[in-house]
């Protein structure tokens, strides 16, 4: 009967050994005391033998465990659990013998031995690699397991730490990719997942994608950690071509919906994605309403355009020496039932990002064209109206057609349309925009080149394509320096040696107005003349203005 016994406690011990996973037995009297643990606890631990193990933990569980962790550990694992509840699974990050941090996920079963002993059983849970490494585990549902455990292990300290949810990306990896190969760039994330989670030691860290992470943080110096990492990352990796960014939401009451929390992590990093100098975004209530505007943009472009809930606005460009009116920009404008009049820089992202641009441009096309036609019928006066263009136009549709369908429709002088188009609508596929601007100058149509100025290849720009028109950016009168004054004057003298008039937008003060008539400046448009508006009420109220104006300068 020994050696029946004896016999089947080697089978255990040796089936144990081979298992996929860790393997820990400890006593629960006196506390805490190993009983056995299997090889894989052995190379997990980077020890050489069981007994470097046992040395390492001082012969007990709790030892195993960051210091700060252990009394937590106690409390959940060995008060008031009864053999019969379900196992307590735990996760922990750990160091090794040799300093590595490491993930650990945990089965805790209790089993009572016939004289009264009770035995904790704990098995490790392998991931993907039959070694658990730094590598961030993977999955959302994992990630959702583990936080929800969170306010069950932090009970024993009395009161639940503040805690965020943090999305981590590595923007414009497959750029990283193109460029390094894939082999480098899958070794650059695993490195970067890597860094993040030594910087938060006492978490997990999931993906769930390959560039894209969450993981769950205490808030204690959250901002500084974060840009730790970042800075880390960056010095590792100096291409400018990848950039790092985290998002943070905080968590606020227990009961939160974890799913919509990593939702707005998620987009609060989205939302700096191509900001360099960005390392952090944190999703406030401001910019949870931001996001949920963008989001009914997207899905209510077509029911705004059904609905005239969009319609053109029109600011007054003036001619800069007698304030005669020399036309309007036509911008647009929406007003949603919901959420109030929108402005631009509310919408054209997100639909530019939807690829859904073109549908709001091709109805403010429609909508310009059938207002001149009804004010030329009521023998009102009309002026010539620019309006702009996006990139994406001329890729998800023939911007060119769209108007000259509308310009035929409701007969519109093509003298009286300027075309506004930006400069970084040249980068990237030069030949196919010359053919497009020469398109529209073929026929009759102005272009003018927007936003002059806010981009690296103005002078590129200038130089390789024909404009009737420069609008300079407002930045550069915004603020009105001394070297703004300076870069404003060089490139109004470098216009009038190409015989391309200047437009200068952004004009809010007289100073400024005198400035730029002493340069030479054509035309100006901005606040001084008056704010956008429906077309009659902004050619009334430039005209008071332009009556205020004339008086005080007489």
């Amino acid at each position: 009967m020994k050696q029946e016994k004896q016999a089947v406690t080697e089978l255990i011990s040796t089936c144990l050994e081979q298992l996929p996973g860790g393997v820990i037995i400890s006593r629960e009297e006196p506390l805490g005391e190993l009983v056995y643990i299997n090889q894989y606890v052995v190379d997990f631990f980077d020890c050489r033998s069981k007994e470097e193990v046992y040395r390492l933990a001082k012969h007990n569980l709790l030892g195993l465990v960051p210091q700060e962790e252990r009394e937590t550990l106690r409390k959940i694992m060995y008060a008031d659990r009864q053999c019969t509840a379900a196992p307590l699974h735990m996760r922990y990050t750990l160091g090794t013998r040799t300093g590595r941090l490491r993930h650990v996920d945990v089965l805790d079963y209790i089993v009572e031995m016939d004289a009264g002993e009770r035995l904790h059983y704990l098995f490790s849970v392998p991931g993907d690699d039959p070694v658990l490494t730094q590598d961030a585990l993977s999955g959302k549902r994992r990630f959702l397991t583990y936080t929800r455990q969170i306010p069950q292990l932090e009970a024993a300290r009395q009161s639940i730490p503040d805690l965020a949810i943090l999305s981590f990306h590595i923007d414009h990896y497959k750029m990283y990719a193109m460029k390094y190969g894939s082999e480098a760039t899958e070794k650059m994330v695993l490195r970067c997942a890597a860094l993040v989670q030594e910087i938060f030691a006492h978490t997990f860290l999931f993906s769930l994608s390959e560039e894209r992470f969450v993981f769950l943080a205490h808030e204690d110096a959250l901002e500084e950690k974060i840009c730790q990492a970042q800075a880390r990352m960056r010095s590792e990796f100096p291409d400018q071509i990848v950039m790092f960014h985290f998002g943070i939401y905080r968590l606020h009451e227990p009961g939160e919906d974890l799913n919509r929390a990593i939702t707005w992590a998620e987009l609060a990093c989205d939302n700096i994605r191509d900001e360099v100098s960005a390392c952090y975004e944190e999703c406030t209530a401001p910019l949870r309403e931001e996001i949920q505007i963008r989001r009914h943009v997207v899905s209510h472009i077509d029911e705004a355009i059904e609905k005239g809930w969009i319609r053109p606005y029109y600011q007054p460009v003036a001619w800069a020496g007698d304030l005669t009116l020399h036309g309007f920009e036509a911008l647009a404008r929406w007003q949603d039932p919901h959420y109030g009049m929108l402005l631009p820089d509310t919408f054209i992202k997100a639909l530019e990002d939807s690829h859904q641009i073109d549908k709001l441009d091709q109805y403010m096309i429609t909508c310009i064209c059938r207002e001149y036609r009804q004010r030329v019928d009521l023998d009102l006066p009309v002026f010539p109206i620019s309006l702009n263009l996006s990139r994406l136009d001329f890729f998800l549709s023939d911007a060119f057609q769209v108007l000259e369908d509308n310009v035929s429709c409701y007969d519109v002088p093509r003298e009286l349309i300027r075309i506004e188009i930006t400069e970084s609508l040249m980068i990237g596929d030069a030949g196919r925009m010359e053919e497009e601007i020469s398109r529209f100058r073929d026929a009759g149509y102005q272009v003018w080149m927007d936003d002059f100025g806010s981009g690296y290849s103005s002078l590129h720009t200038l130089k390789s394509y024909t404009f009737d028109m420069i609008k300079l950016d407002k930045e550069f009168i915004r603020p009105f320096t001394d070297k703004g004054r300076r870069i404003v004057t060089s490139i109004l003298a470098m216009n009038h040696v190409l015989a391309v008039p200047t437009l200068v937008e952004g004009v809010e003060t007289w100073d400024q107005l005198a400035f730029l008539r002493k340069r030479g400046c054509e035309l100006i448009q901005g606040y001084l003349l008056g704010a956008p508006m429906p077309y009659e009420k902004s050619l009334e109220n430039f005209k008071r203005i332009q009556q205020r104006l004339h008086d005080g300068n007489t």
